[in-house]
């Protein structure tokens, strides 16, 4: 699975939230914070490669951590950073 991240466009966390939730089929009980998310993001089972863009926006910033955390911990789980 490929999924494109692009912070700048999303734009809020929330935002982030609900695109992640519906491209990573997050379940319902996604608690819609950071360790919910780095929860959801290390229980990927399935070959899962993420590319995220816009990570110098504040938006960005205040992801790029967890996802790359994440995907330490999880062998499914691939993030690429693209800019400019």
């Amino acid at each position: 699975m490929l999924v494109l991240c692009d912070f700048e466009r999303l734009g809020t966390p929330e935002a982030v939230y609900d695109y992640l939730t519906r491209e990573l089929a997050f379940p319902a009980y996604f608690g819609r914070n950071l360790d919910a998310l780095h929860d959801c993001l290390t229980d990927v089972s399935t070959p899962t490669r993420l590319v995220l863009t816009g990570t110098g926006s504040p938006c960005g910033q205040y992801f790029l951590r967890v996802f790359k955390d994440a995907a330490r911990r999880n062998k499914y789980l691939s993030v690429e950073v693209h800019e400019g």
